[in-house]
Parts: structure tokens; C-alpha cells; sequence
């Protein structure tokens, strides 16, 4: 099977190489960080390096972090060190999973960019990538910074009883844990944004081409191989960050059941700035959504756009090809739409909410 996507992959590639190869294409210097680039040479030292540095980065303050909090009465004590640890320990897992590579073997980040830089479809869609990328990318920073300033808040607020050095060193382990989770969140963020606006971009080009039926059943048919092959790529690593979440609420529950009233607003104090956080995983699940969602609305919307002035047999079969194709995101050979995505979402806010309302009531 590995075999048959590697050989559609070079067919993919060698179609598109004659439209891509000549044209360049210009994009942000952070998307290299992510082995996003139209040139392999360029692309493969890039983010291997960015993985390393970030690894190790995590690995020296989280020697720091243990030591710190070792001791129960120490900085953030027991649980806020848990809570670090789930989110470090899935984004260094995250990281490995998806740059190494067996000998001979393409990186997971390799694979999922040649097929998405490597295709003739990429300068249609670029601009639109690059406009929810970009978005996404604003998020993201806006998460991080809150979910640093709240760390920093919580830090001082205990000022009379924390150490400086601790202090310091504490804020240090978390803003690498969380940046480094933050990047792993663009990551898929930016992956889903070109899924999408592939499929976008196809919906609003298809009036363009509505007479021209062989070209949409071959865009159509290079989407939904590289929309499977892509998501195929992802799900250990999506599996792997999703898992976060779930973790810390069971662990919060944990906590919950076993401490006093004072230490439980004190969990949700120190929950609170990892949340921001976390909610980038939420917005993850739903670019997820939004793909598939994307491909089951497209039958329904070409049915309107090339039936809607009479009956066309080729516009009817280009139609049952879409709709029989059953594109979108799949994780273990299941399709994943909205439904399934928010039951995650729901899961872990109404996790929250109850947390909150007992300790409101302690």
C-alpha cells in the first residue's frame, strides 16, 4: 500500500512539474521552519534542524523543571508540573514523529510537503493558504502570549512565597513547553488550511470550467488522493496531540477528588494560563471539520451550479464521481467530520465546566 502512495506520489509530481517548476512562488520565511518550500534542496535541512534545536531546548529546561518541582511545596507544585508534562512530553513526540525517517524513507514533514508544494493546483490556491495561514498563524501568537501572561500573573501572584531563581526558571521551562505546543498546533493549522482551500478553490473555479468536465474529474481526483494521503501522514501526530487535553482533565479530576478546597482553586489557577494553550488544539479539530464538511457540501453545491439551468449527463457523472469519492479527512480509514471533531471539543469544555462548578462548591 506504502508503495502504491509513493508511486502516485512521483505521477503527482512529474505532472506537476512542468507548471510548477517555472514559477515561483514567494512565501512567509516561518513556513520554512515547517519544511514548507517549492524546493526540496532548500526544504529538507531546514526542519530537521528547527526539530533538534527545539528538542533539546526542551529537554535542558525540563531537567530544570523536575528538579524545581520535586517538592511538593515548591513553585507550582505537583499538579502544575503534571501539566507541564503531558504538554511537553506530546510535543516532543509530535516533533519525532514527524521528522524522523526510517534510512531511504521521506519524514512525515517531508512527504506531507511535497504533496502539498508539488502539485500543478498550488499557485490557484496559494494566495488562499497563505490568507488562513496567515490567520491561523495570528492565533496562535495571540494564545501563546495570553497563556504566558496569565503563567506570569499566577508567578506573582505568589511572589512572597517563590524563590527568583525558581520563579525564573519555571517561567522559562513553561514558555519553551508552550511555544514548542503552539508550533505543533500552526503545524497541523497550516496542513488543514491548504486541504481546505484546495477544495475552495475548486468550488469557486468550477463555474470557470463548467464545460470542461475531464479537467474537474482530474483536479478532483489529484484533491482527494492528496487529501487522503495527507491526513494518512498526520493521524499518529494528531492522535498523539489530541491526546493532551484528555489528559490533564482526567488528571485535574484526579487532583479534584483527592485535595482540600484550597488546593482545588488553586488547580484551576494553575490550569487556567495552560488552557489558552490547549484551545489551539480545539481550533486544530475544527480546520479538521471544516475540510470534510468542505467536501460533503461540494456535491450539493455543483448540483446547483451546473444543474441548475437543465439536465447535463457529464455534469451529472462529474457530480456521482464526487460524491462517490467520498473525500475528506481520515484518521485510521474513518472519515472525521465536524460531528465526531466536536465531541472532543464538547468533551473537553464541558470537562472545564465541571471542574470549575466543583470547585465553586467546595
Amino acid at each position: 500500500m506504502s508503495r502504491a502512495w509513493a508511486d502516485q506520489n512521483k505521477s503527482l509530481a512529474k505532472i506537476a512539474s512542468e507548471t510548477v517548476s517555472g514559477v515561483h512562488i514567494s512565501l512567509p520565511w516561518w513556513l520554512s521552519l515547517f519544511g514548507f518550500q517549492q524546493f526540496q534542496s532548500r526544504r529538507a535541512i531546514v526542519m530537521p534542524i528547527f526539530c533538534c534545536m527545539t528538542i533539546c531546548i526542551t529537554a535542558i529546561f525540563y531537567c530544570v523543571v523536575a528538579t524545581v518541582g520535586s517538592d511538593s511545596d515548591s513553585l507550582e507544585g505537583r499538579f502544575g508540573s503534571e501539566v507541564i508534562t503531558v504538554m511537553g512530553l506530546c510535543s516532543v513526540a509530535c516533533l519525532l514523529q514527524l521528522n524522523l525517517r526510517r534510512p531511504g524513507k521521506q519524514s512525515v514533514a517531508q512527504a506531507t510537503s511535497e504533496l502539498l508544494m508539488n502539485n500543478m493546483m498550488l499557485p490557484d490556491y496559494v494566495d488562499l493558504w497563505l490568507d488562513r495561514s496567515r490567520r491561523s498563524s495570528c492565533e496562535v501568537v495571540v494564545l501563546l502570549f495570553l497563556s504566558v501572561a496569565a503563567e506570569t500573573a499566577v508567578v506573582l501572584s505568589k511572589g512572597a512565597e517563590l524563590d527568583p531563581g525558581q520563579a525564573f526558571a519555571h517561567l522559562a521551562v513553561f514558555a519553551t513547553v508552550a511555544t514548542t505546543f503552539s508550533a505543533v498546533s500552526l503545524y497541523f493549522s497550516v496542513v488543514c488550511s491548504a486541504q481546505a482551500a484546495m477544495v475552495d478553490h475548486f468550488s469557486a473555479k468550477a463555474a470557470d470550467l463548467s464545460q470542461d468536465y475531464e479537467v474537474l474529474r482530474h483536479r478532483w481526483d489529484q484533491i482527494q488522493a492528496i487529501l487522503r494521503r495527507s491526513a494518512q501522514c498526520l493521524t499518529p501526530s494528531l492522535m498523539i496531540i489530541t491526546l493532551s487535553p484528555v489528559v490533564v482533565l482526567v488528571t485535574s479530576t484526579m487532583h479534584f477528588m483527592e485535595d482540600s478546597e484550597y488546593d482545588a482553586q488553586r488547580i484551576l489557577l494553575e490550569l487556567f494560563p495552560k488552557t489558552f494553550v490547549l484551545l489551539g488544539i480545539i481550533r486544530v479539530l475544527s480546520r479538521i471539520g471544516e475540510v470534510t464538511g468542505n467536501c460533503d457540501r461540494l456535491p450539493v453545491f455543483l448540483n446547483s451550479l451546473l444543474l441548475g439551468d437543465g439536465w447535463d449527463w457529464e455534469a451529472s457523472h462529474l457530480i456521482r464521481f464526487i460524491e462517490r469519492s467520498k473525500a475528506g479527512f481520515y484518521v485510521f480509514d474513518t472519515k472525521v467530520d465536524y460531528t465526531v471533531m466536536s465531541k472532543v471539543a464538547y468533551i473537553f469544555s464541558g470537562g472545564l465546566l465541571a471542574l470549575l462548578a466543583e470547585a465553586v462548591q467546595l
